[in-house]
């Protein structure tokens, strides 16, 4: 939604303030104020429209303040799409006051451009080799690869289907053990794997109100991909996932659609889409998993991780409590209200330790990162995996067992 006042009014007039909200906002739990709950910032949304209110200072920060993770809207009765709003509102807070200095200097002269973003990221590899630490926040930042993520793909004989790989920011420049995850257990399964051009997915621009770069990068993306003539897009990221399958709507037109109706996360093509080769292999292993907001409530998948675990012969999979609650991390929503995602990250590893499990699963890198940051901050050293990192680990045991050598 971006700009369009009518639909901001029809879901401003859906909320009955019943305050359902209450009971899953990550936020509220926390601050404890009326302010911070989203039939409040739905009030905010309303007056703002009807010019009672101005785009102040405090009227952002209350804005700025939601995770987007849609508990509220997940509950709410009236299905109140109150990440919509809030999008809304720093979209117009943008129009009406403009960006940042920082945030248009990475949004603008950064995310859009490749190469520009692998300066930033050798710049941060290179303060991180330094061991500096100028707060603590700066544990955060993940420890990034120099060079980009860019594996050489097996060519198949006879491959069942044509996909494009959506490596995200994440994988391309922090967790490469996952991108290869994807294409072993993509090629196991008689899938053939392109890597087209791509660009920032554009959520972090999304989240920031900057409606021009995310209608930049998603042009950009759908251009690049559509040209590869691929039955699916595949993606390891549930941020990654929702947005590309925003596209459509945010772009309109025919490709921009198809685009979108062509987007599958890892889990949910594995579980739906091919005729999943069984691993032969045992892991024994004691795992929980966290569902990731963009995942279960943006994309509504859940079942399908848990699916993918249960074939694994040897694996046990505990169930935390909340396991679908927002981990805090909401992209940069760590690094801007540190304390406030610290709180909600702490009540994430309770009950995670509660589970007793030897390894966390989730199908988010950021979530992978924030749950790593808050274990080793407890003193709980397990390791947090993607979903797929298991299961390329058991067909490579099988494939041994068998003699089978893979590339």
């Amino acid at each position: 939604m971006s700009g369009d006042i009518a639909t901001a009014m029809y879901y401003i007039n859906r909320c009955s303030k019943c305050g359902s909200c209450r009971e899953v906002c990550p936020v509220f739990s926390e601050m404890g104020g009326e302010s911070w709950v989203a039939r409040a910032r739905v009030q905010l949304a309303s007056a703002a429209i009807k010019g009672q209110i101005n785009f102040s200072r405090r009227f952002m920060e209350i804005m700025d303040s939601c995770l987007l993770c849609m508990a509220c809207v997940a509950h709410c009765p009236n299905s109140v799409r109150v990440d919509r709003l809030v999008l809304w509102a720093r979209q117009e807070a943008v129009k009406r006051q403009g960006l940042s200095l920082i945030k248009k200097s990475i949004l603008r002269n950064v995310l859009r451009y490749n190469h520009r973003l692998e300066l930033l990221v050798r710049l941060l590899a290179a303060y991180r080799a330094t061991g500096l630490r100028l707060s603590r926040k700066a544990d955060l930042f993940p420890p990034v690869r120099v060079t980009p993520f860019r594996p050489h793909v097996k060519t198949l004989k006879k491959a069942s289907l044509l996909v494009a790989y959506f490596t995200g920011c994440m994988t391309r420049y922090v967790y490469h053990q996952t991108g290869l995850a994807v294409l072993d257990v993509l090629s196991g399964n008689n899938v053939q794997v392109v890597l087209p051009e791509q660009f920032c997915c554009g959520m972090p621009a999304l989240a920031a109100g900057d409606g021009q770069t995310v209608y930049e990068l998603a042009r950009r993306n759908v251009e690049s991909i559509m040209k590869s003539g691929v039955d699916y897009i595949i993606t390891d990221c549930a941020t990654c996932g929702e947005m590309l399958k925003s596209y459509g709507e945010l772009l309109g037109g025919d490709a921009a659609w198809d685009f979108s109706r062509r987007v599958q996360d890892i889990s949910y093509f594995l579980a739906h889409t091919v005729d999943l080769r069984d691993p032969a292999g045992k892991l024994p292993l004691v795992v929980t998993y966290h569902d990731p907001c963009h995942l279960k409530r943006g994309q509504g998948v859940w079942s399908e991780p848990r699916k993918i675990l249960a074939t694994i012969p040897g694996l046990a999979l505990k169930e935390m409590a909340e396991s679908d609650r927002c981990c805090g991390s909401a992209g940069s929503f760590c690094l801007t209200h540190y304390e406030l995602s610290m709180k909600i990250l702490k009540r994430k590893v309770e009950n995670i330790k509660a589970t007793g499990a030897q390894t966390v699963v989730t199908g988010c890198p950021s979530c992978r990162l924030q749950i790593e940051y808050g274990l080793n901050q407890a003193g709980i050293f397990i390791p947090v995996v993607h979903t797929v990192e298991l299961l390329s680990q058991v067909y490579s045991l099988t494939d041994s067992a068998a003699g089978i050598t893979c590339s």
